[in-house]
């Protein structure tokens, strides 16, 4: 059973709330996205979704502290779905993403400071994120595909309430952002959002509010 109150005290144990997402060294500004750099524009896979993912990322990063394969992550989800066709179940839009979109956008990862073998791994990455099965834990990109995987997984509230199963998530932390993917979902999901920053600074209110519950909980 998850509660808000598990989620505060989470957060309050390990960042003290307000994840900074300066220490990435990215240039958001580069990561705005429009519908018609989809090719199946929808609800369920397109901007805002991919929008919630990349924050995702970002987020389970700074938890984990594996903030350099959460970039790579991140540099994923900004292509993981661009490729569908549908919203159906299909597990070969990662791969069609790997092949159709990463060579669109692999001068502007690199100029966010990935390298070949980076972008090696955003290919392992795209390509595994649709398949049911994993690399295994001992894998190179592992750490770096859990990420991505997780980060979409924490979108799945946009799929049903109970559409997301704890059981199947890979990082500790990430079973405790469920209540704040939810809270990410519900502010975004029915808004007219031109940027990547407005989801960050959303994300940023969400979290203060989870500062304050505990404040007042003192």
């Amino acid at each position: 059973m998850y509660s808000e109150q598990s989620d505060y005290i989470w957060l309050f144990i390990t960042r003290g709330f307000m994840t900074d997402y300066k220490i990435y060294n990215i240039d958001f500004n580069k990561f705005n996205l429009s519908k018609e750099q989809f090719d199946h524009q929808s609800f369920l896979h397109g901007v805002m979704h991919t929008y919630r993912v990349m924050l995702h990322c970002l987020k389970l990063g700074v938890l984990t502290g594996k903030t350099g394969k959460a970039k790579i992550a991140f540099l994923g989800a900004y292509i993981h779905d661009m490729a569908r066709t549908n919203d159906g179940y299909c597990t070969k839009h990662g791969a069609d993403a790997s092949r159709m979109k990463l060579p669109l956008y692999e001068d502007k990862f690199k100029l966010q400071g990935a390298t070949n073998d980076d972008i090696d791994t955003i290919r392992q990455i795209v390509t595994c994120h649709s398949l049911s099965c994993d690399e295994p834990i001992n894998h190179p990109v592992w750490e770096t595909l859990a990420i991505l995987k997780d980060a979409d997984a924490l979108d799945r509230i946009r799929l049903g309430t109970h559409d997301l199963n704890p059981e199947f998530l890979r990082y500790e932390a990430t079973n405790n952002c469920i209540t704040f993917g939810e809270k990410l979902f519900y502010n975004t999901y029915n808004k007219s959002i031109a940027s990547f920053y407005e989801v960050i600074e959303i994300a940023n209110d969400i979290e203060s509010k989870f500062t304050d519950c505990i404040t007042d909980l003192k």
